[in-house]
């Protein structure tokens, strides 16, 4: 079961960010339609399942604290039969996943929150008279309002948003009476008066099919081709999501680090015996700094956030391992509080490829009971290493072989119930606004499917210390060194 979890969270990192994306522009791009409704309700029947995954996992498995996913993690990276440890593998893991999920999640929370706000703006369908219209031969022209009537205004002032019902003359084709049409429109600042003109879609050699207006001609386009907002919101609303997309990349790039690849250790590689001595805040300085680079050896990750030593340090909590040449921070892509644990006392080599001289260098702890967790060294602490000591020769066997120690790979494991309850609301709410019905009550829809998974985790009370509901097992130390 535990190879089964690691599959559907690694399934649903995919497929829920791509079903939100998807659905996003779907809603927001594509004019109405088969296509447009296809996708959309492709795209929500993907997080509908994602849902399902996730809560059939916790269901049939048990659902574990975070601490005790770590332990499973743990427990599937060990090797059957240790090894000796005097022996480097030749070829490193790729890491691409720990990256995924944090841009998973940086990507996925703005991508619901404009995904509700255009579902709730949005109209869920261009209407009949638009339809005949749109598939006809139109014309779009300024035309006087001659009546308006079923004024509703969006605030008290006298310029705010309002609709109304305006009634326009269409011209008859063969030079007859003119064809009174109704239709109803929303204007941005205040009510257009009789008199007035906006523009209006018809066809000349059918005016009986009816009219549709706005206030601009981009907005009866729109309307026309079933966009569910016009083009100039839509413009800003996918040029914000492109921000947020760009955002999310960074994020998960300084979180993680750049995902990585296969490698293979070469000669001109810089390998250290090593032992997890547990977790502890690395202050590092700026490039310059008199007082030099080192590592803060207290083990209170937290303390110390307010005690800069200088404008400009970074402090963050690190692996401490201890060498020959002292204390090296490795950082971690997961929790070092619930890591340091685990892995403190675990003996192996420490081994990174020299990089320049800024950032943080890629590094991997390859133990000597089969695991390698990658991790990222500061440069500055790579460039002290390699001018204290002397490159000491190491013997790489093309016939050892390691699994890859991904911390967090057992999340679908450890989501609340409540977050899972919360997603669910969203899902169904999603779909409700997908329906082409307007009124009131999308709003309203909107923001509880925006804000479901929060307040139903609130509400359940699982903002403490989550129950397991499998045994958790003693945490062990690994090998002394």
């Amino acid at each position: 079961m535990s190879a089964g979890a690691v599959r559907v969270g690694r399934g649903v990192t995919v497929v829920g960010v791509a079903g939100l994306v998807v659905l996003a522009g779907g809603w927001l791009l594509l004019d109405a339609g088969p296509l447009r409704t296809a996708v959309v309700w492709a795209a929500v029947a993907a997080l509908a399942g994602c849902v399902v995954a996730l809560t059939g996992t916790v269901l049939r498995a048990g659902r574990v604290t975070p601490a005790r996913g770590y332990e499973l993690a743990l427990d599937a990276a060990r090797a059957p039969a240790p090894g000796t440890g005097t022996a480097l593998p030749a070829v490193l893991h790729g890491s691409r996943w720990p990256w995924a999920r944090v841009t998973a999640v940086a990507l996925a929370v703005p991508t619901a929150l404009m995904l509700f706000c255009t579902l709730g703006a949005g109209t869920p369908d261009r209407g009949a008279v638009a339809g005949r219209i749109a598939d006809a031969d139109y014309v779009i022209k300024e035309l006087p309002v001659v009546a308006v009537g079923g004024v509703e205004r969006a605030g008290s002032s006298s310029r705010a948003s309002s609709e109304a019902d305006y009634t326009v003359r269409l011209p008859a084709p063969h030079g007859g009476a003119a064809v009174p049409a109704t239709f109803r429109a929303e204007v941005h600042r205040g009510v257009r008066q009789v008199g007035d003109t906006l523009p209006v879609a018809y066809v000349p050699q059918r005016p009986d099919l009816g009219a549709v207006g706005a206030d601009t001609r981009s907005a009866v386009e729109a309307q026309l081709a079933g966009r569910t907002l016009p083009y100039g919101t839509a413009a800003v609303a996918g040029v914000l999501w492109g921000v947020a997309a760009l955002a999310a990349f960074c994020v998960g790039t300084a979180v993680t680090g750049p995902p990585r690849g296969g490698r293979r250790v070469g000669k001109d590689w810089t390998a250290l015996r090593a032992t997890a001595a547990g977790v502890a805040e690395h202050v590092e300085r700026p490039t310059g700094d008199d007082a030099g680079t080192g590592a803060d050896t207290g083990t209170d990750a937290g303390a110390g956030a307010g005690s800069r030593s200088k404008k400009g340090s970074a402090r963050y909590a690190c692996l401490m391992l201890h060498t020959d040449t002292g204390d090296v921070p490795l950082r971690l892509a997961a929790s070092h509080r619930r890591a340091a644990p685990l892995l403190t006392g675990a003996a192996g080599w420490l081994l990174w490829k020299p990089a320049g001289s800024r950032g943080k260098v890629p590094a991997d702890f390859v133990a000597d009971d089969g695991w390698q967790l990658p991790g990222r060294l500061p440069a500055a602490e790579a460039a002290r290493i390699a001018a204290a000591r002397t490159p000491d020769p190491f013997t790489v066997d093309t016939a050892r072989h390691t699994r890859l120690l991904e911390l967090g790979s057992h999340w679908a494991r450890t989501v609340p119930a409540g977050v899972l309850l919360g997603a669910a609301v969203s899902v169904v709410a999603a779909g409700a606004l997908l329906l082409p019905v307007d009124g009131g009550w999308r709003a309203w829809t909107a923001v509880a499917g925006a804000v479901a998974p929060l307040l139903c985790w609130m509400i359940t009370g699982l903002f403490g210390a989550p129950r397991a509901t499998t045994p958790a097992a003693p945490v062990e130390a690994g090998p002394a060194a």
